[in-house]
């Protein structure tokens, strides 16, 4: 009889170590997790933003992918369908710099025809704000190859 209690005993406190020990270690992992919040709180609160940084890349990379392959798959494409896709950013980028070109030039003639001088004409023409635009467009079709090139040679270093 004594071997029948102390048999049951054993066997309930077989099946009730495993939950001591899962709401001990669980207690341990809550503890360790509001630590961790806690010190990101701190972090961030600090100024430390290295995590949302290294999001933002991400998704800055996983769009500039999406867009490589959209633009892969219009480049597969045969037929006159395709060949118009394939000419709508280059025709409308054209077609803004004769424009623009047509623009400065107009304004130049017309300049000339005041007699202002060529030096003071071109400092009117060419003020910060057609500067700036020029600028971005530039920046827009090249900026974005001359930073892959940089990244990749930081990548194979």
């Amino acid at each position: 009889m004594l071997s029948g209690i102390v048999g049951s005993l054993l066997g309930f406190g077989g099946s009730v170590v495993p939950a001591v020990t899962e709401y001990f270690g669980k207690k341990q992992d809550n503890k360790f997790a509001i630590q961790k919040m806690e010190k990101k709180a701190q972090l961030i609160k600090a100024g430390y933003t290295h995590e949302m940084q290294i999001f933002e890349q991400q998704a800055s990379d996983k769009e500039h992918e999406r867009l490589i392959g959209h633009d892969i798959s219009i480049n597969q494409g045969t037929g006159f369908i395709s060949a118009l896709q394939r000419s709508v950013r280059p025709v409308i980028t054209y077609s803004f710099f004769v424009l623009f070109a047509t623009v400065e030039i107009t304004l130049l003639q017309k300049a000339m025809a005041m007699d202002i001088p060529f030096n003071e004409a071109l400092t009117i023409i060419w003020d910060d704000d057609t500067q700036a635009i020029w600028a971005a467009v530039i920046s827009f079709w090249f900026g974005s190859r001359a930073i892959e090139k940089s990244r990749d040679r930081l990548i194979k270093n």
